[in-house]
């Protein structure tokens, strides 16, 4: 395989990172309940958001890309990292795309906007709000590219930094200092099992403590 590199996204990225999403939580309940892939509504839903939040003082995004036959600078996966001067998140939730579970949605991004702003209050952090790689290119060492990246500067600053993870993804976290501080659970009645057979979605708030200067 080629070499893994880390960049910077631009806005020609966008319509990589939405596939990579889109590709990487495939097999995530909630992602298919609240973003389905039968519409292009879905596509056009992230696409836009994603050019929106491109330009962001606050927003931090960066791809790690590889070689290949046909593309020299591929983006397999992609974080954003939102610095200390982004507001906290408030319960405004957007209109979803054409085919959500507006129901799940709104139970689901509403309680993460709220627990984050409960959470860090008054905490001066970094939030890892998004982190995809494409499955092929999954365990080869992009996410953990992204992670440093964002670890590094949250070091530097002497700062704390906060993310969401599923069950299964804590331990990588854990690795890196974050400890789980609360999780929410997500009763599914049955609407996730069609997809993947869960009956409820679990996700964990985690924090990690300030590890840099004083």
């Amino acid at each position: 395989m080629s070499s893994l590199i880390l960049r910077k996204a631009k806005l020609t990225d966008a319509a990589y990172i939405v596939e990579i999403y889109l590709s990487a939580f495939i097999s995530d309940a909630i992602s298919l309940l609240v973003f389905p892939r039968s519409t292009p509504t879905t596509y056009n839903f992230w696409y836009d958001m994603i050019i929106a939040e491109l330009t962001h003082p606050h927003a931090h995004f960066y791809v790690v890309t590889t070689s290949t036959q046909d593309e020299p600078d591929y983006p397999v996966a992609f974080a954003k990292w939102e610095d200390t001067t982004a507001p906290l998140p408030t319960t405004d939730l957007p209109e979803w795309p054409e085919g959500a579970d507006t129901e799940i949605a709104n139970q689901f991004f509403g309680s993460l906007f709220k627990r984050h702003a409960e959470i860090m209050k008054d905490k001066k952090h970094w939030y890892l709000e998004l982190l995809a790689t494409r499955p092929e290119y999954q365990g080869k060492g992009a996410a953990g590219k992204l992670l440093r990246w964002g670890i590094e500067k949250v070091d530097e600053e002497g700062v704390e930094a906060y993310l969401e993870a599923s069950p299964d993804g804590k331990p990588i976290y854990e690795y890196l200092g974050f400890e789980e501080v609360d999780r929410l659970v997500v009763e599914l009645e049955g609407k996730g099992e069609a997809a993947l057979g869960e009956k409820e979605f679990v996700e964990c708030f985690m924090v990690r403590k300030r590890k840099g200067k004083s």
